[in-house]
């Protein structure tokens, strides 16, 4: 709770404001309070559903991106960014549905300590990396 604070305010905090019993429900949240919603997109296309999730990563679905009717842009702050581009509105939510669950993954990775990753911990990593972009 105090690193997700410390991000968000981007300074540490009272220790008595972080041991209350606030617990997040939700770990993926609309992104600006949902306003980004039907405005023009990175793609350039109109955005139909934009998250983020609290601990640093964002993936937006788009409409009417030039020639192709889909994209869904995924990104993990500070590490990658990565867009697919669809032709069906089904396949292209299936694959905004399916990369959240393959960010939190990443995501719960990032958290273990540096001190606690291995070798296998950085090829297990780059395997769910390379996952993430994939189809």
């Amino acid at each position: 709770m105090k690193k997700f604070i410390k991000r968000i305010f981007g300074k540490p905090v009272l220790e008595e404001f972080t041991n209350g019993e606030i617990e997040f429900t939700e770990i993926w949240m609309k992104y600006n309070n949902g306003n980004s919603v039907g405005k023009k997109g990175s793609e350039g296309g109109k955005i139909l559903d934009d998250q983020e999730h609290i601990n640093g990563a964002r993936i937006t679905i788009e409409a009417n991106v030039e020639d192709i009717p889909f994209a869904v842009t995924l990104g993990i702050y500070g590490l990658m960014f990565h867009t697919e581009f669809f032709s069906e509105k089904e396949v292209a939510t299936e694959y905004f549905e399916r990369k959240k669950n393959e960010i939190d993954r990443i995501l719960e990775m990032l958290e273990i300590p540096q001190d606690n990753q291995d070798i296998e911990w950085e090829n297990k990593k780059e395997e769910y990396l390379e996952k993430l972009i994939s189809i």
